[in-house]
């Protein structure tokens, strides 16, 4: 049975890829926002942007941070959706009242994808590690 420090630092090290790959999803939806509000409304590049984002880092989260489930991969993916929907609603949620109050990030979403990721980051990690891909 492992000692408690090495369970802690095992979940350390699995917490800094959930952030690395965290990163990673960043700056796909971030991208994608910055260039499709030049077509559409900060809100609506969001709506378009994250699903793409939540596809990468469920995938990226699967083979990097916490492997794969014992569940077919389409049911993995609806339990990380799922499993992350108040982590979702978090980011998302600091995400458009930025926009919507704060000019300089209606002007650069990206900055106001930064937030709301950082705000849903942990309850995120929380959600994958015990409830989608738990072993």
């Amino acid at each position: 049975m492992p000692t408690q420090q090495a369970a802690s630092y095992r979940m350390l090290q699995q917490f800094f890829r959930f952030f690395l790959v965290g990163s990673a999803g960043f700056v796909v939806n971030a991208v994608l926002v910055e260039l499709l509000v030049h077509l559409t409304k900060p809100v609506t590049a969001q709506l378009l942007a994250f699903p793409v984002a939540v596809t990468v880092t469920w995938w990226l989260n699967r083979r990097y941070t916490f492997g794969a489930s014992r569940h077919a991969l389409h049911y993995e993916w609806l339990r990380y959706v799922f499993g992350n929907i108040f982590g979702w609603i978090i980011n998302n949620g600091v995400y458009i009242w930025f926009v919507l109050h704060v000019p300089l990030t209606a002007l650069h979403p990206a900055i106001a994808v930064a937030v709301g990721s950082v705000a849903g980051m942990f309850l995120n990690f929380a959600m994958s590690r015990w409830l989608v891909f738990r072993q």
